[in-house]
């Protein structure tokens, strides 16, 4: 979350076209408030402050995407994790690094409970796919077919076609490496072109070493595309393989 926002809607109708993004902006500051480390008084924020064995219920939507982390961290193998390490958690009591996303437990009537002291959580892209998630189901509800939705310029979601585009899709960019037709569907990427050798390997606990320097994905859900976008840099071809086999949905490019 704590990202730009770029909503374009081709209604015909200024007035619809106003009041659904005005909705839409809504709902991403509520879920901002929900989801966002950077916010104290967040879901994620309290859950980092719970003592071993305590537990706090969530809001659905905080519920629903730590659900889907879980997931997505299971189905990659780890390279995909929202915990955070610090310094007094960077450690297992193997003297070993070891992963948080064992360390909460997802109960009935969207309660979590943490089994270790303050187990920090950093939602991140996933946070921001979800809401996109959010936007584009919304939007679908009010039945408006068209539009193109833009987080920080990493993650898009196209609904329908560009007005007056006759190809089909918006026009989404893969930067250097040229353009794509975007249709009812998520693009996104991660990559060390702009911030350098930032993402941390979660299996190893040490930098990213890969000749790799961007993937992006497509997906139908914004959120499974940020998180795996991430995860593809880390991942083995072969696992990467494995992933897209048993997800025909979802294509992985690389770079």
């Amino acid at each position: 979350m704590a990202t730009p926002w770029v909503l374009r809607i081709g209604d015909e109708d200024a007035d619809t076209a106003a009041w659904a993004a005005q909705e839409a902006f809504t709902l991403i500051d509520r879920l901002e408030e929900d989801l966002s480390r950077f916010q104290p008084v967040s879901y994620v924020s309290q859950l980092g402050r719970l003592r071993k064995n305590e537990s706090l219920r969530v809001s659905p939507e905080t519920y629903e995407c730590l659900l889907l982390a879980k997931a997505v961290w299971q189905e990659t193998k780890g390279a995909f994790d929202v915990t955070v390490v610090t310094p007094e958690t960077e450690l297992g009591e193997t003297g070993r690094w070891s992963t948080q996303m064992d360390a909460f437990t997802l109960c009935q009537d969207s309660v979590v409970e943490v089994n270790r002291d303050r187990v920090r959580i950093d939602l991140g892209g996933l946070g921001k796919g979800f809401a996109i998630d959010e936007i584009t189901q919304f939007f679908k509800d009010q039945e408006i077919a068209c539009a193109f939705l833009d987080a920080g310029g990493s993650t898009l979601f196209a609904l329908g076609s560009m007005p007056g585009e006759t190809d089909g899709g918006w026009p989404a960019s893969l930067g250097r490496h040229g353009m794509i037709a975007l249709e009812d569907g998520a693009l996104s990427a991660s990559g060390f072109e702009v911030k350098g050798q930032h993402v941390m390997d979660p299996r190893t606990g040490q930098p990213v070493v890969t000749d790799r320097q961007r993937a992006w994905v497509l997906a139908g859900s914004a959120a499974i595309a940020d998180a795996l976008s991430t995860a593809a840099l880390i991942m083995t071809e072969d696992e990467i393989a494995d992933f897209c086999e048993t997800h025909p949905d979802v294509s992985i490019m690389l770079a």
